[in-house]
């Protein structure tokens, strides 16, 4: 059975998972700036000209991003991109923020905003959107300012609605990740993927609104993921599901440095797979917190690295607020055979209240010692 759960896992690790859309940018011409004049004199027309001055001028751009924003778009006059300019600052955009947007999607300069954008503006406003909500989702992708009414905004608000329920969820998950509006079909095909498979409405509403990029993926690649979650026994019905999904949007090359980090500890492939499967989390731990708290276990604590695959959720812990405080309290314990060393997660796992209790105050004699010794570790860490 493990070797089934195996080729499920080394998949998993291989799979390239697209999770976000770079917004277009300019490509920036890596011209020599003391041939950039007589080129731009000479190669440009008269509406190129006038378009790269324009650049320069209203947005600050320098003369090689400029002119090379004119493979996109040029005009010989000023009305059109103006009305542009007029419409975003009516509606609170401030000048770093408009030179952001048309840095990112300058065609927006020739088109007729009042056709455009502003059925955007007004479509989000109808939702409950505020004029800061605005702001900050169209500032975070530009690109939707492109992008149809009715081929897209419209039914991805119809089908993120049996799940959110309310326009003030879709938007917050919006303001969340805007990338979820300009993969519309994608999500809604990889929400059905879910349904299929048995995952409750609720979980769904709750992946929507809290991780929406776990569901931004290639949906034959979305498939496939869950597939392979499925034969290493994972239920799309429990919550861990939906942590071993967010875990895969992280991308290909993360994944694969956490893979390498772990068999450094000397963790087999077997073991790999059982402790993911345990506690998938583990995999959206940064790499540089992994390492501190596997080293201050090994060389601190004396724990086998092995024991941290035993006890993975020791990761979930804040290294300076949690795990050095209390073990220096257990070392103090132990040194005076007050407790034994049974290299248990027991103490760590603890509410703040359990643990003072079961490991501070029923030390009756020591309690005011280990109090003081654990606040000052704690404190050390603010």
């Amino acid at each position: 059975m493990f070797n089934s759960y195996r080729k499920a896992f080394l998949y998993l690790s291989n799979v390239i998972l697209r999770t976000s859309t770079t917004p277009k940018l300019p490509i920036i011409l890596q011209s020599n700036p003391s041939t950039f004049s007589l080129k731009y004199s000479t190669s440009t027309s008269d509406s190129q000209s006038f378009t790269v001055d324009y650049l320069i001028k209203k947005f600050g751009f320098s003369p090689e991003t400029a002119l090379s924003a004119t493979k996109r778009v040029h005009f010989d006059n000023s009305k059109k991109p103006d009305s542009v300019i007029t419409l975003f600052k009516s509606h609170g955009f401030s000048n770093a923020q408009i030179s952001n947007i048309i840095r990112r999607e300058p065609n927006l300069l020739i088109s007729d905003p009042d056709k455009t954008i502003l059925p955007k503006f007004e479509f989000f406003r109808s939702k409950g959107a505020s004029r800061s909500d605005i702001i900050q989702i169209f500032t975070a992708d530009p690109s939707l300012l492109a992008r149809s009414l009715e081929g897209c905004f419209i039914p991805f608000y119809e089908s993120l609605k049996r799940f959110l329920l309310s326009d003030q969820c879709i938007t917050k998950t919006v303001k969340y990740y805007t990338h979820i509006v300009g993969h519309s079909h994608r999500t809604t095909h990889n929400v059905q993927v879910l349904l299929d498979n048995g995952m409750p409405d609720k979980k769904i509403a709750f992946l929507l609104s809290h991780w929406p990029r776990a569901v931004d993926m290639q949906t034959d690649v979305f498939k496939k993921v869950v597939d392979d979650l499925k034969e290493l026994g994972m239920e799309p019905s429990k919550s861990i599901f939906l942590v071993a999904l967010l875990a895969k949007s992280s991308g290909k090359t993360t994944w694969e440095r956490k893979i390498d980090l772990f068999k450094r500890w000397g963790w087999s492939e077997e073991v790999i797979v059982s402790t993911f499967t345990k506690y998938p989390w583990i995999m959206l731990v940064s790499e540089g917190k992994l390492a501190a708290v596997k080293d201050y276990s090994v060389t601190r604590m004396g724990w086998d690295s092995m024991l941290l695959a035993r006890y993975p959720n020791i990761f979930s812990r804040s290294l300076e607020k949690s795990i050095i405080p209390r073990h220096s309290v257990l070392q103090v314990l132990v040194s005076r055979g007050l407790i034994e060393d049974d290299k248990s997660f027991s103490p760590f796992r603890a509410s703040e209240k359990a643990f003072r209790q079961r490991y501070v105050n029923c030390f009756k004699e020591e309690a005011p010692e280990l109090l003081k010794l654990y606040e000052e570790k704690r404190n050390l860490s603010q």
